[in-house]
């Protein structure tokens, strides 16, 4: 029986690696797996990482982070606990 799990990431890289695990060793379908703000605003996370700093300055403040990043993913009861666990790896990584 499918069932929804998710979990929350301050980076938007965390939420990248987490999102490529589901897909690639849980052969997860892509559209399976959603990708949205904890929050209303749009943000890229609450700490910015390397893609979010400001192209010409290299400055974080100008990183859009108002917000923690959600990944949701339907996934079978068999491989729940383990993409949950790989979810929790990508936010530690």
């Amino acid at each position: 029986m499918p069932r929804t799990i998710s979990a929350e990431f301050d980076v938007r890289r965390e939420a990248e690696l987490a999102v490529e695990r589901l897909v690639q060793e849980y052969k997860l379908d892509r559209s399976a797996v959603t990708v949205t703000t904890v929050g209303e605003d749009n943000t890229a996370g609450t700490r910015p990482s390397g893609a979010d700093r400001d192209d010409a300055t290299g400055d974080e403040a100008a990183s859009p982070t108002h917000g923690r990043i959600r990944v949701s993913a339907t996934v079978d009861d068999a491989v729940a606990d383990k993409a949950q666990a790989a979810m929790r790896q990508a936010r530690d990584a």
